[in-house]
């Protein structure tokens, strides 16, 4: 069995708030086919030397997995601190012990925290491209401004706002998400069209971010015009 490393931004808590970033370590193990494992393993969280510490960078951990006859991998939550301080990236490790049953591999995790908020962090500020026009399936670009691709994944919300007083020619978002992967620069945020209706004239609506992972917004409204035709 093996648990396997995990690196996110820390993200930046809402003004007055104390927020937290959820880490998710996988922990899988291998079976010959046909076979069945049963037994379990204990898990802690440890600061980093040097690196995180709790409770200022984390919430630490500990408990136990069991496995009862299926093969699937199991997940430990590890709540991370937002803060709003620039300061170096660090991390904090993950550790199995204990056996039993089953028997160890890969025992020791690092829980990488990327700084989003110093000077030497990457500038992550996530923005929609300019105004779109759309006739079928309407994809707005949703990407970072910032010199080079994200480290770690990143998440932002969105949602569509009406744009005149019209029927909706779409199907509304309430709150949706949509995530830049490391490595990558950009990604699409989705809104359905309907099918045109006879007589339709040009409408269109606003597509918002808000809520990102890490970093801060940029544009975060951009106007999307829907032809009835094309």
């Amino acid at each position: 069995m093996a648990v396997a490393d995990r690196t996110l931004y820390e993200g930046t808590p809402a003004p007055g708030e104390r927020g937290y970033t959820t880490f998710e370590f996988t922990v899988s193990v291998t079976a010959a086919a046909g076979c069945a494992p049963t037994g379990s393993v204990a898990y802690k969280t440890e600061d980093g030397v040097p690196g995180a510490t709790t409770p200022a960078d984390y919430v630490p951990a500990e408990g136990r997995l069991t496995w009862t006859g299926d093969a699937g991998p199991r997940t430990v939550a590890v709540q991370v601190v937002k803060d709003a301080a620039g300061e170096p990236d660090e991390a904090f490790l993950l550790r199995l012990s204990d056996p039993v049953g089953l028997v160890l591999g890969d025992d020791l995790a690092a829980g990488g925290i990327l700084d989003d908020d110093g000077a030497a962090a990457l500038p992550i500020k996530v923005s929609t491209d300019g105004g779109k026009i759309c006739w079928h399936v309407c994809t707005v670009g949703v990407g970072l401004d910032s010199g080079g691709p994200a480290k770690a994944p990143v998440t932002v919300h969105y949602r569509t706002l009406p744009l005149g007083t019209g029927e909706p020619a779409y199907v509304p978002v309430k709150d949706a998400v949509v995530t830049i992967p490391a490595g990558a620069s950009g990604t699409g945020a989705v809104v359905k069209l309907l099918d045109p209706r006879p007589g339709q004239v040009e409408s269109g609506f606003v597509l918002e971010l808000f809520s990102p992972s890490a970093g801060t917004l940029g544009n975060a409204r951009t106007e999307v015009t829907i032809k009835p035709g094309g």
